[in-house]
């Protein structure tokens, strides 16, 4: 059964061709200024390790605070070849453009192993009204 070791979410993530993994920019929340806001990118960076010859998929979908699905889910289908039993690492990342947020609170990261919820990462929206809008103290 594949294992999730760690995950992140961040601004950027890739790997290169020696799989070396790339993070940049890891936060938990985003403030805005008003809501709807429309964020133009985000990634989930993850390790993932499997035992032996399996095939599944994995995929990631953010729902809002209220439960609404906020994205699309992405799925990810992972195939191994027949016979092999060696333990396998591997880094995975999922990409989301064009977020559209509507609410302010919690949103779940979900991800799903074969369909079923396995793990969420939080996301935090707040809203923070500009500086120019905060009246001085008296």
């Amino acid at each position: 059964m594949p294992v999730i070791r760690w995950a992140f979410l961040c601004d950027y993530a890739c790997v290169d061709a020696a799989g070396k993994a790339s993070i940049i920019g890891t936060f938990e929340y985003i403030n805005v200024s008003k809501l709807p806001q429309r964020w133009p990118q985000l990634y989930v960076a993850l390790e993932m390790q499997t035992t032996g010859e399996e095939n599944f998929e994995l995929s990631a979908q953010i729902n809002s605070p209220s439960g609404k699905e906020a994205s699309k889910r992405i799925v990810i289908p992972f195939k191994t070849r027949a016979g092999d039993q060696q333990a396998h690492k591997g880094f995975v990342t999922f990409a989301f453009f064009s977020m559209l947020f509507e609410e302010e609170g919690e949103y779940h990261i979900m991800l799903f192993l074969d369909g079923t919820p396995i793990h969420f990462i939080p996301l935090y929206i707040r809203l923070r009204p500009k500086p120019e809008t905060i009246s001085p103290p008296k």
